[in-house]
This record gives C-alpha cells, structure tokens and sequence, in this order.
C-alpha cells in the first residue's frame, strides 16, 4: 500500500488546479494556480510521465486519477475532478478530502481552505477557540456549530447568546451559487446551503446526504425531491442569511451530524447516559449503564471515503477510544477497514447502538 503522504501533494496539487480552473473567469490569479500544481504532479510523477503543460493537466483532471497517477486505493483511483462543465465532481468533497494538505502558500485569501488544509487544523483552529471554558462549555459550543451551520444572523446571535457561547467561526453570507432570486435552501441532513445550477438541480454539496431536488418556481419556490432524497424544508430568504466557512461545514458539520445523531440516539436508551465530546473531545461519545450492571463504551466516528486513508491516519494519530465507529452511509467500506485495522473494533453507528441496546437486556 503506497504512503498516504506521499500521494497526499499530488492529490492535493489536482483538486486546487480543478478549483482554479473552474473559477477561472472571475479569478485572474487562477492561471498562475494551475500552472503552479501543475509544476507539482511533474515532480510527482517525474520526467516523462506526466502533464507538461497546465492544458494536459487540466485534461487529465476530466478521467479518473488512477488512469495518469499510480493510485492503489480503490476509492481515489475512480475520483475525477472536472466533469464535462469544467466544475468540481461532488466527489472532490468527498473522497479528496480525505487527502488534501498544505501546499505551498496556503494563504492565498481566493483559495477555500479546505482544499489547502488538513482537516485537523480546521478542527484545531476552533479547537483553540472552544478550550477557553469548561468540559460543559466545549461540548455546547461544537454542538452549537453542527446545529447552527447556516440560518438567519439574527436568530444565531440570539441562540448562541442564549447558551453563552462565544464567537467561534466567522459567519458570511450565502454565495451566488448557493441561492436562486433571493431564495436558499438548508440540507435537511447538515443544515448548510444547497448549490443551485443553472440547470434547476438544486443539490447538497456532500454526496452521502443524498439531498438532491428539481427546483419548482412560483410565488414561492419549492424543491421535489429526486429519488431517494429526504423531504427539503421551504424556501428561506437570502436577506439576512449567513453561513459557515466550507471548510468548518466540510470538517466539523459533516462529521458532527452523524456524531449528535448517535449520541442523542444512545443517550434516548433507558438506563443510559451518553456524554457527547467529554474531556473537551477525549473521545466523540462516553456512554455508560446507569443501573447496577455497570458497563461504559468510549465511542471515537470517523467519516472518511477511503479506508486506506483513514487507516493511514490511524496509524499516525490512534484513537483513544475503545471503539471506532463509522456513519451508516459508509457500511461497505466495513470490511476493507477491519482488514486495515486488525484488533481494532470498528461498525456502523447503527451496529454500535444495537451492541449497546442489547447490552441493556
């Protein structure tokens, strides 16, 4: 198995040139981007064998990356970054997260940071933000972000106010590609601003949401799901709207929905306490057995597309808990990650609530 290091500054030299070849036109300093990663995967691959000019590399960036880089992870040799409109796969969001890292100036203010950054120093930076408190204090305020990615910015400074939290992000304004006329609609999974196309697809950017609808026009417009999508809340107005950075939205919400979800979920079994982030995140969830049969689970999610990377970044940091669980929406990567992992527990959040709740009996 290659080093997730290694392919970590060619991955990652791929999607910022597909994101600054998909912003070209309103970015100048786009050019200078893709001709910069471009220099990178030449290194990579060496003399030869690979793009020589930013045009080829921009073609490559339309076919699968285990076609041109010598890729052994199943989950990222399929990943294509451009599709046939020259805009980012959802994928990118998906599977590349998993190997983004910092490269070169990172700096670059035109640049989303989750695309230059790992996502521990998202979490980090927040992180620093959140330990100013109490255990109490740690777990409302990262609760409170999961909970409030977007919405109106009057109702969020009056929320967090009401539970004292501090400022802990920076709040912007919904995007012009995220709203339609004055409108926008919430992922009802995470929360977070849908992308609109021009086509009337309105989707969520974060694929396993599987949050994707036609966009109905009239006085107000409306969302008809596409097969399988869960039901999409109204139309909110753009007005007085404002959201989270994506990379919190891609590194903290993301994750953290799943992480709320199976806390509340365990935490609604009787005779059972589930504390969600304790020791200001030793673990995700410490669950215990109120009664007299007393037992304690240390829960630690993780929500990556690629086994191999995620295995990778075990390697480098393990988890503290006695369990790893992974979202339900990543059950077939169960196996391969068990083969990965050997001696560590690992299942779906719905395996590890059913463990629990049996437990009880």
């Amino acid at each position: 198995m290659q080093s997730i290091h290694a392919l970590a500054r060619p991955v990652t030299a791929a999607l910022r040139a597909g994101y600054a070849w998909s912003v070209r036109r309103d970015h100048p300093e786009a050019w200078t981007e893709v001709a910069r990663m471009t220099g990178i995967v030449m290194h990579h691959l060496g003399p030869g064998r690979g793009p020589v000019t930013p045009a080829e590399l921009i073609t490559l960036l339309r076919r699968p990356l285990g076609d041109w880089l010598q890729v052994d992870d199943p989950a990222l040799a399929d990943l294509i970054v451009l599709d046939a409109d020259d805009r980012l796969t959802l994928d990118t969001y998906d599977v590349g997260c998993d190997y983004t890292v910092e490269l070169l100036d990172p700096a670059a203010g035109w640049l989303p940071k989750w695309r230059t950054h790992r996502a521990e120093q998202v979490e980090n930076a927040v992180f620093l933000r959140l330990v100013s408190g109490d255990d109490d204090d740690y777990t409302v305020g990262r609760r409170f972000l999961v909970e409030h990615p977007a919405g109106d910015r009057e109702e969020i400074l009056r929320r967090r106010t009401e539970l004292a939290v501090p400022p802990l992000v920076e709040y912007l304004g919904i995007s012009a590609d995220r709203q339609w006329r004055g409108w926008w609609w919430a992922c009802p999974v995470c929360r977070w601003p849908m992308r609109v196309f021009a086509s009337g697809l309105v989707s969520c950017r974060f694929r396993p949401h599987k949050a994707a609808y036609t966009l109905l026009t009239g006085r107000e417009p409306r969302l008809q799901p596409e097969p399988g999508a869960p039901v999409a809340g109204r139309a909110r107005p753009v007005d007085g709207a404002v959201c989270v950075d994506e990379s919190v939205w891609r590194h903290i919400v993301v994750p953290g929905v799943v992480e709320v979800r199976l806390r509340d979920r365990l935490d609604a079994l009787p005779g059972v306490s589930a504390d969600l982030y304790p020791a200001k995140d030793t673990y995700d969830i410490a669950v215990r057995c109120i009664g007299e049969a007393a037992w304690r689970y240390t829960l630690d999610l993780k929500d990556f597309a690629s086994p191999a990377a995620l295995a990778a970044r075990l390697r480098d940091r393990p988890v503290a808990a006695g369990h790893l669980v992974i979202p339900d929406y990543r059950r077939d990567r169960l196996t391969e990650l068990r083969r990965l992992l050997p001696g560590m527990r690992v299942a779906t959040e719905t395996q590890i609530y059913r463990r629990i709740k049996k437990d009880l009996v």
